[in-house]
């Protein structure tokens, strides 16, 4: 039986966006400055470490994290009415329904927050294994959250894929040794995924008969 885990932020909805676009403007109007995408990139699907950071030592010091993590926080909780399935992501989705794969979801963020999401789309009871950033030490790019997933779904390494639309995301299920294609967003648009990984601009784009023929 074949699996397939999906990414949840910035793959299945457009939350990477809206957490962008949250972000620069907080930094923007509290502090004066740009974050550069190079910065941006390193934080996408992971930890928000460097983006402190940077922040820490472009301000010498006067960045507050607690602020700074409070206030995007009560932005996206905010906006959760207004979040989307990313477009044509159902598509993927119901062909592995279809088909019947299991279906898992292996997210660097909280259950707290992944949870309500797809029981607004009404996909909660698709999924046979959902791992989030409470269940493992290490989030992304560790594999721990996949290796976690495809366990739960007891399916053979050969038959399991991973979709994503970040760099930590690709390494993570990379290492845990998936088949993985990326569909960047607008805000992942930019990044080099690894050689050999096969990148598609949007979700109609991706060949599913020739993706999940092995």
């Amino acid at each position: 039986m074949k699996a397939i885990i999906f990414d949840f932020d910035g793959t299945m909805i457009d939350t990477e966006n809206l957490w962008h676009e949250a972000t620069m403007s907080y930094v923007r109007e509290t502090y004066g400055i740009e974050v550069p995408a190079s910065i941006y990139e390193q934080i996408i699907g992971t930890t928000e470490e460097p983006l402190h950071d940077y922040l820490n030592e472009a301000t010498n010091g006067k960045f507050d994290q607690e602020a700074f993590t409070a206030h995007i926080e009560e932005q996206l909780y905010a906006g959760i009415d207004q979040l989307e399935l990313r477009e044509g992501f159902k598509r993927v989705f119901d062909y592995a329904v279809q088909n019947g794969f299991k279906i898992g979801l292996a997210t660097s963020s909280g259950r707290d927050w992944v949870e309500p999401i797809l029981k607004k789309f009404d996909l909660l009871p698709y999924f046979s294994s959902i791992q989030t950033a409470d269940d493992v030490e290490k989030i992304k790019p560790d594999p721990t959250l996949y290796l976690q997933a495809k366990a739960e779904l007891a399916s053979r390494t050969e038959k399991t894929y991973a979709v994503e639309d970040s760099l930590n995301g690709v390494i993570a299920a990379q290492k845990a040794g998936l088949s993985v294609i990326a569909v960047p967003n607008a805000a992942t648009a930019g990044i080099q995924f690894p050689k050999g990984v096969p990148v598609y601009p949007n979700f109609d784009a991706v060949p599913l008969e020739k993706v999940f023929a092995n």
